[in-house]
């Protein structure tokens, strides 16, 4: 487990892996390989050429505004199989190695991190205290939900690192409210302690401790740490997510 990198190479992919990979400093795009120089991943089907998104404004980003989340490039490849969309508009897709990282490089989601690890990592969105299920129910979970769909994109809530950590875990929220169990996101969530000082137009205070509480947020909100998490079978979420909205 790298404090500083979690970098591999090709060679060392297994397949149910969650790999991530840096689009820019501070933010990754996530998705689980599947074996066979395949990965499965969710991008907005939404979102347009030259958006921008909150997390590359919030480390000060030139981005101009829009609807966020990552762009799938129109690029052609030559492997058939890849950008494949089984549901059309879904944003969940099949990708090879090289059109995922792009001109970047492969890192690994460290799964049953200590809460030292966790709080030592600068950047959200690497690792969790939550323990992964075994490959083949990771790999079955992707391929399912490709199949099938995975729900509305939404930047905070459900984007690429909900959808892999929800692979490989199969642990939801049952929190109507805030579903978010991305790392990176939540470090920018606000919390009832950020809209008061807000408020109360403490720009100073605010300022002062948004590193420290970033860090906080990132523990409180973690997957292996929240208690409004339940294990949802992936034949079950769709259902499971309707009957939230009810409550």
């Amino acid at each position: 487990m790298g404090l500083i990198s979690q970098k591999i190479e090709r060679s060392e992919l297994k397949d149910g892996d969650h790999i991530y990979n840096w689009r820019m400093p501070g933010y990754t795009h996530h998705g689980i390989y599947v074996g066979e120089g395949k990965i499965i991943h969710f991008v907005n089907p939404k979102r347009k050429a030259g958006d921008g998104n909150l997390l590359t404004k919030f480390i000060g980003s030139s981005s101009t505004s829009g609807t966020g989340g990552e762009q799938e490039e129109k690029t052609p490849c030559s492997k058939s199989f890849c950008k494949l969309e089984k549901v059309a508009g879904s944003g969940v897709k099949l990708s090879c190695i090289d059109c995922f990282i792009k001109k970047g490089s492969l890192h690994r989601f460290e799964y049953k991190a200590s809460r030292t690890f966790l709080l030592a990592k600068m950047v959200g969105g690497t690792c969790t205290t939550a323990e992964s299920d075994p490959p083949e129910e990771v790999i079955h979970r992707a391929n399912y939900l490709h199949e099938n769909g995975y729900g509305k994109y939404d930047l905070i809530n459900n984007n690429c690192e909900d959808f892999a950590l929800y692979c490989k875990t199969g642990l939801w929220s049952t929190d109507k409210w805030y579903q978010g169990r991305s790392g990176q996101a939540n470090m920018i969530h606000p919390t009832s302690q950020d809209k008061k000082d807000k408020d109360l137009g403490e720009s100073v205070h605010r300022y002062a401790t948004a590193i420290p509480r970033s860090f906080s947020k990132r523990q409180n909100k973690d997957l292996g740490l929240r208690e409004d998490v339940v294990k949802v079978p992936v034949e079950e979420l769709a259902s499971f997510c309707a009957s939230l909205l009810l409550k």
